[in-house]
């Protein structure tokens, strides 16, 4: 498994940070988790193609997590001497339909080279050779948390979430553990979890490296909140960049 962050930025406009993306490479599928403004450019940037994208698995309904789709299907559908055959996976919580259906099928309409495959998620989803679990978050009326499984590897992402002992459960164990780190602890807002409970998850999962992302400009250096997350994890924790490759 082979993963690239695209986007490890939020809504806040930054030159840094993308909005939220990631790309997951296993068992020969190539997997998007969100698709926030940007993410096109980042996939091209980043030595990847947006050609060979085989699904996407949205976190849930908030554009910083979803607004390049538009685009993506676009990009897909008219890039000149490219003819796509195989359909093209979105997976996406019930209330991303609306959405869908206003925003993208009323614009791109029915496209007749290949389909656009829209997947209410489930508890347990298959891409390919690849094992999806999900778990409702404290976060939004619509949002996830992912764990993708291959090979006997485990990259968990746990998109915009509040601390939850289903999140812990769900990264139980993971060779990648991605959270979101909105703020250090002393600017903790309700549904995002702080760099501390960031640490406290990954310490009760038992996840084999900690990767802090979703990361809000703050007045302190975001390298504090690998300082706190430490207090409770010992085992390897980073901050996520734009545009890394980790690869198990």
């Amino acid at each position: 498994m082979k993963l690239t962050v695209l986007g490890s930025g939020t809504c806040v406009p930054s030159l840094r940070r993308n909005a939220s993306g990631y790309l997951i490479k296993a068992g020969g599928h190539q997997i998007l988790v969100d698709c926030g403004s940007g993410t096109l450019l980042q996939l091209e940037k980043s030595g990847n193609s947006y050609k060979d994208v085989d699904a996407v698995f949205i976190t849930h309904s908030h554009p910083d997590h979803f607004a390049d789709l538009l685009p993506l299907l676009h990009a897909l559908l008219y890039a000149p001497n490219f003819n796509r055959e195989k359909d093209f996976q979105i997976f996406a919580p019930h209330a991303f339909r609306k959405y869908y259906d206003q925003a993208i099928a009323s614009i791109l309409g029915t496209p007749d080279r290949f389909g656009i495959v829209l997947n209410e998620v489930q508890q347990t989803m298959n891409c390919g050779p690849v094992l999806v679990r999900s778990i409702k978050t404290v976060h939004s009326a619509d949002s996830v948390a992912y764990r993708f499984e291959c090979d006997g590897k485990a990259i968990v992402l746990t998109g915009d979430a509040d601390y939850d002992q289903g999140i812990i459960a769900l990264g139980s164990g993971a060779d990648i553990l991605i959270t979101d780190c909105s703020f250090p602890d002393a600017l903790k807002v309700p549904g995002h979890m702080s760099a501390k409970e960031c640490g406290r998850v990954a310490a009760q999962a038992h996840a084999k490296q900690l990767i802090l992302s979703h990361l809000y400009p703050a007045d302190t250096p975001d390298i504090e909140r690998v300082t706190e997350a430490a207090e409770y994890f010992n085992g390897s924790i980073r901050l996520a960049e734009d545009l890394m490759v980790i690869e198990l």
